[in-house]
This record gives C-alpha cells, structure tokens and sequence, in this order.
C-alpha cells in the first residue's frame, strides 16, 4: 500500500496541491481497479503473480531540461507499480534517488535491484532495474549482466548497447528468471544498419535465453522495451522463432497507441505456465490528460516555450502541444507499462498427484510410527497387511475453488491468419485511425466551457 504521508507535509505540498494530488490519485486507483484490460487485476497473496515492464523515460536527471519529474508524479508513478508484484524498469539514469524515493512511497516490503550503468553513446548511461515486493517476490541470490561473446558480436565488434539483465526469483511454487532488455533502435528504416542490429539484438538474446531456459530447466520470461514496431514485422519474429511465447492479445505501448515497441514472452518449462490475463495500463485517462493544461501551464518550463511579454504562449495550440506530446513525457512516460497475469498456486495439483488409484476402493491400516515402548520410527515400515476391500469406495476428496482459475495459454506461435489480419490492419490505416479515435476521445473528455448569456 502506497504512503501518502508527504501529503500532509506542508514543506513539500500546500493544501491545493495536495488536493489536486489526492484527486488525481483517487481517479489513479479507480482505474486500476477497473477490470482489465483497462485496470491491472488485484493482487493475491499468493494465488497469481502479476509482472510488469515499464520504460520509464529517462528516469530523473532532466538532461532535456523538461522536469525534474514533480513530487506528484512520483507518487503517480508509486501508485502505479505497486499494483504489480515485480517490475522490470528500463531508461533508470544514474542517480538512483528518485528511484529510491518512488520505493519509499511505495511502503515497507518494497525493494529494487539495478545494474550499473551502460557506457557509450548508445547506453546513455541507463540502468536496467527490477521492482519488486519482497513480502511475496523471493530474490534467488542470481544476477547478471548479459554480453556477447566474441564469436557472436554485431558487426563493428559491438556489444548490446544497452546489456540485457538476468535476475532469479521465486514466488510460491513458481520459480523463474526475468531478462529484462532496452533494443538499440537505430533507423526505422528496414535495410538500414541500425534495423539491422536491432534485429540482431533481439535474435541473439532470445536464442540465448531459450538454450539457457532448456538447458536449466528453468522459466524464462523476456520483457522489457525490444522497439518491435508492430506484431507481424521482423524484429517480432526474431523473437518468437526462438520459441518464446507471447500473450493471446498484443497491446501497443506507446502513448499514441501505434507501436508495440514492448513485450512479455515467456520460455517455461511444461505445464508450469498457466496464463491468466494481460494488458496495458493507460495512466494517461488519469493523470496529465489534455485538459489539465491549464492546472500545468503556470510552471511549464519557458526554454521549450515561445512566450508574449505577459508570459502567455503566442500560439495556444503549440503550447498545449508541448504539454501533451513532450512535457507530460517527462513527468511520467512516453510508454505504458504492460503487464500480465500468472497463476502461481500448485498446491492443489502437488497433493492431487499423490493420490493412488489402488486406494480408492480398498484400505490400509494407519503406518505405525511409534509404540509406547519404543523411540520413533526412521521410516514407516511397510504395511504388514495387504490392502482389504471397502464396502463402499473412498469419496474423491474435496478440492477448494482456486482463486484464480488459469483459463487461457499463450499461443506457441502466430498463426498466418492472425499475422495477415494484423498486417492488413496496419497497412489498410487501422493504426492511424485508432490514434485518431483515441485523440477523438481525449478531446471528447475536454470540459466545454459554458456560453455567455447575451443581455
């Protein structure tokens, strides 16, 4: 549960800004409760394990000059991942003290582990992170950096430019190892060579994580940002063809709702996988939506602005254009976190497997296990009279509902119908037009103001 004790903090929030703050967390947390794929499901105690990926824009040193990120935003973005038992965080920068108070709002039992940070011009000094609770998250004690080695290098000799992260945990009966990735991203361009290692990126690190996956006999699940642009394109298939596995439905990650530049994909182990649900949370319904631009437009920062004398902007419409395609990016994201659902409580089907069908129509006597005159058995001894008949046979036991009922699996591979469906889409304008709809929408939510009375 998120503490929102600095909100009674007058040094760091007056009473309007914590009553602005508290309504927009009340709105915040509606619409995480609201049934998924618009919400994010209620976390259990240990009935299923929900995992998210967030790319949390250059998450804080303001090198961009559009933040630092506002008191209210970390608390959004607090609220936010607590409703996940694990996040993978990709764009985390150098200074982890932001981060650190994002997992102090959070409360007791939260805790993070992170890289160090990637050198070179393509690392821009980022760091991988993983957030998570640790009252139902085990930490395994494993944890690495991913590189190449030398046989396996892009072309240039070049490593990832940002190194994949390998950390271990458990939660229940549910042991697995989450790879989180940031893509390099190049050119968008398909014969460039920025695509092209883009491609290679992802080809070497799923090809990896399944031979480790088969070798250890281990769950892998892969996440993070791969910059996949859409289901059907080449870098999605240097990512499947390795065997990994994708929730049933896809969500883009952009705020646009264009690109499906992240993703969860699993490599488990059998029947240990039973797939619940999935989504994309959309915090931009709630928080920084267009017309909150009038609450944000006094403390907008004036080097991205061009500005009357007076301070108001010469042109309302790039202004309100700053505020909703760049400055808002800043303070949360320019991504949505995707998340999905497991079911992690095997205790039923443990104890089910024990059961002998011999045993249903016939008897043992109790195993001896100790005698007033003698010590405690080390093992029971074998039962010195065979199995006798029942009258009637035992009655199957009693087996409680389970919490969460795994109705669904991730589908091994896209079939060509499902491909060709979502290539038509793309290239008919489905994608453009859903991006209007959502602004559509957007709009649509946008106070009208009242007209004045003649008179």
């Amino acid at each position: 549960m998120v503490w929102y004790t600095d909100l009674r903090n007058r040094k760091l929030f007056s009473e309007a800004e914590s009553d602005w703050t508290s309504r927009r967390l009340l709105e915040l947390r509606a619409q995480l409760a609201s049934p998924p794929p618009r919400g994010v499901p209620r976390r259990t105690k240990d009935a299923s394990l929900i995992i998210g990926t967030w790319n949390i824009r250059d998450f804080d040193n303001n090198k961009f000059r559009h933040g630092p990120r506002r008191r209210e935003s970390l608390h959004y973005i607090a609220e936010v991942l607590s409703s996940f038992d694990v996040c993978a965080l990709q764009e985390v920068n150098e200074d982890l003290g932001p981060l650190k108070d994002v997992i102090r709002l959070m409360g007791p039992g939260w805790d993070f582990i992170a890289t160090d940070v990637t050198t070179g011009a393509s690392g821009n000094r980022e760091r991988m992170c993983f957030v998570f609770d640790a009252r139902k998250v085990r930490f395994r004690n494993i944890v690495g950096e991913i590189v190449l080695p030398k046989h396996a290098l892009l072309p240039g000799e070049q490593q990832f430019a940002r190194t994949p992260f390998m950390v271990s945990f458990q939660a229940g009966w549910f042991k697995f190892s989450l790879c989180t990735v940031h893509i390099y991203f190049g050119e968008a361009s398909k014969g460039s060579d920025g695509y092209a290692r883009r491609v290679s990126e992802i080809d070497y690190i799923a090809r990896e994580m399944a031979s480790r996956a088969d070798r250890e006999n281990e769950n892998y699940i892969l996440l993070g940002d791969f910059n996949i642009k859409n289901p059907v394109d080449e870098t999605m298939g240097a990512l499947t063809k390795a065997g990994f596995q994708l929730p049933p439905e896809q969500y883009p990650s952009n705020l646009l709702g264009t690109h499906y530049y992240d993703q969860i994909a699993f490599r488990t182990q059998k029947d240990e996988l039973t797939f619940l649900s999935s989504g994309v949370f959309d915090w931009s319904q709630t928080v920084f939506r267009p017309d909150h631009y009038e609450h944000y437009a006094p403390i907008l920062p004036t080097r991205h602005r061009d500005l009357k004398p007076d301070g108001s902007p010469r042109d309302a419409g790039k202004d309100k254009d700053y505020y909703a395609k760049r400055w808002l990016t800043w303070q949360m994201s320019d991504h949505l976190p995707l998340w999905v659902e497991l079911a992690i409580d095997f205790s039923d089907a443990h104890l089910l497997n024990n059961l002998q069908a011999e045993f249903e129509g016939g008897d043992v006597p109790a195993q001896v296990e100790f005698t007033e005159d003698e010590a405690p058995l080390e093992s029971p001894p074998k039962p010195a009279e065979p199995v006798r008949p029942l009258k009637k046979k035992r009655k199957p036991p009693k087996v409680a509902q389970p919490e969460k009922q795994g109705t669904l699996a991730p589908a091994p591979k896209m079939t060509f119908a499902e491909g060709w469906r979502i290539f038509w889409w793309v290239a008919s304008g489905g994608a453009d037009r859903a991006r209007k709809a959502k602004e559509a929408e957007k709009k649509a939510a946008k106070p009208r103001k009242a007209k004045k009375k003649s008179g």
